[in-house]
């Protein structure tokens, strides 16, 4: 609190985004954060990472009304038995409650997705493309990324056992050319149709982001002239 009072008193900063992991580690952490932000703090606006199992509707209320205006959510995929092997510690019921309470409570759920994990197929990667269709709101524009076994990670040596990969080198000076681009393909599709899976995905994902943008700045054009709207502030983006 007094790091944030400094930060507002010295920069006059009127949004904080926290970019710890462990904020939402637990309920109780989560609303002590937020309580005292509210106390100390108020009018402050901020985001955050945040933990779907903890995303309750008392956490999420106390959040909101101590300003938070946006969560960030790793959910990776929309499928129980991948989830279990990821050790996600997370079930598909577990990510609709909390990304529908997220939005119940006035807060903007930023969803993030991966697909090629172990045991990943077309067929999971369609039900994230579902959900996101559903449950995103087009707030932002969301695409699915390939996993990606970084250096250290259980995944890394799974692909080094399985031969996929050699060793950090191999992986940074080959395999990993960009977050958005196949790394190592865990999956049994070929590299071919892997990477024609992400295309079609992400093509409907950034189409539909787009038709609801749209749609959204035309409803707020009638707003505008038709109802007088003096709150608007124009469309430009920065």
């Amino acid at each position: 609190m007094r790091e944030i009072g400094y930060l507002r008193e010295k920069y006059h900063a009127t949004f904080i985004v926290f970019a710890d992991e462990l904020l939402m580690s637990s309920e109780s952490r989560a609303i002590e954060i937020a309580e005292a932000l509210r106390q100390v703090h108020p009018g402050l606006k901020w985001s955050c990472n945040g933990r779907l199992n903890f995303a309750t509707a008392e956490v999420l209320a106390t959040m909101a009304e101590a300003g938070c205006k946006e969560i960030n959510y790793g959910v990776e995929c929309f499928d129980d038995e991948v989830l279990v092997k990821m050790n996600k510690r997370l079930t598909t019921e577990q990510i609709v409650e909390g990304v529908t309470a997220t939005w119940a409570a006035g807060i903007i759920p930023t969803l993030n997705f991966i697909f090629g994990s172990i045991g990943e197929t077309a067929a999971t990667l369609r039900k994230s493309v579902d959900f996101l269709l559903t449950y995103d709101g087009a707030a932002t524009l969301r695409t699915i990324r390939p996993v990606t076994p970084y250096p250290g990670s259980d995944l890394y040596y799974y692909a080094i056992k399985r031969g996929l990969l050699k060793g950090p080198e191999d992986f940074y000076e080959r395999a990993h050319v960009n977050s958005d681009l196949r790394s190592v393909n865990f999956t049994d599709l070929s590299d071919a149709e892997y990477d024609k899976a992400l295309l079609e995905a992400n093509k409907l994902l950034i189409e539909e982001h787009f038709r609801r943008v749209k749609a959204r700045c035309k409803k707020d054009l009638v707003k505008l002239y038709d109802d007088r709207n003096g709150s608007f502030r124009g469309f430009r983006q920065t």
